[in-house]
């Protein structure tokens, strides 16, 4: 009959053939999915505007952004979303802006990950606004202004900061093609449901059911 110990030694035997497996099938499923996100990338580079509309497109982003952050978001020409680590550790969210009148930089990072204690810590890219183009300032000095998106980025501990990142990571960022073709009325449903419904392709209507012929 096995002792428990010789029971618990082949538990854990099997556990480290199975970490194995896994760190092996995420080297080979991560550089699979990798060719198509940058072929991905490749072709909504194609596509001016592309993000911005995504952005404003998604149901709860959307709440976050002024009429600003939407003019500064239409020059973001790229987004990426890296995993640190094959245990998913952190992410690294990458904004790849073009030129803009609003700020120098040309990518801005913000970074989400474990700390020595294993909290959440969170970093990010200065901005380097140009003058009379800082967007937290001027929607603090403006009762007319909501607060900016931009803000994010140098929030380390709110909620609604850990709510952009979940947001991008897990529903943007997967399938932004959705978000960028979903219709005003959709964005209703989605907020309403949980559940996205694309535009309808130009020229195609609904007709009430009475008007059919038949």
């Amino acid at each position: 009959m096995d002792t428990l110990e010789n029971v618990q030694l082949k538990l854990e035997t099997m556990n480290a053939q199975a970490d194995r497996a896994y760190l092996r099938l995420s080297r080979k499923f991560g550089q699979l999915r990798l060719h198509h996100l940058e072929r991905r990338n490749l072709l909504i580079q194609n596509i001016p505007g592309f993000w911005g509309q995504a952005f404003q497109n998604h149901p709860q982003l959307s709440s976050f952004l002024n009429n600003q952050d939407k003019e500064v978001l239409s020059y973001l020409n790229s987004l990426e979303v890296e995993e640190l680590g094959l245990a998913r550790l952190g992410y690294k969210i990458k904004f790849y802006f073009g030129r803009n009148p609003y700020f120098q930089n040309k990518v801005l990072i913000k970074e989400y990950g474990c700390g020595p204690s294993g909290q959440v810590v969170s970093r990010s890219t200065p901005i380097q606004w140009l003058p009379g183009h800082d967007l937290q300032s001027l929607s603090q000095g403006s009762p007319e202004n909501s607060r900016s998106f931009f803000g994010w980025f140098s929030n380390h501990s709110s909620i609604e900061s850990d709510k952009i990142v979940e947001i991008i990571n897990e529903e943007l960022w997967p399938n932004p093609l959705q978000y960028y073709l979903m219709s005003e009325g959709a964005r209703v449903e989605k907020g309403k449901e949980g559940k996205p419904v694309p535009a309808r392709p130009p020229g195609e209507t609904s007709e009430p059911a009475d008007n059919k012929s038949n």
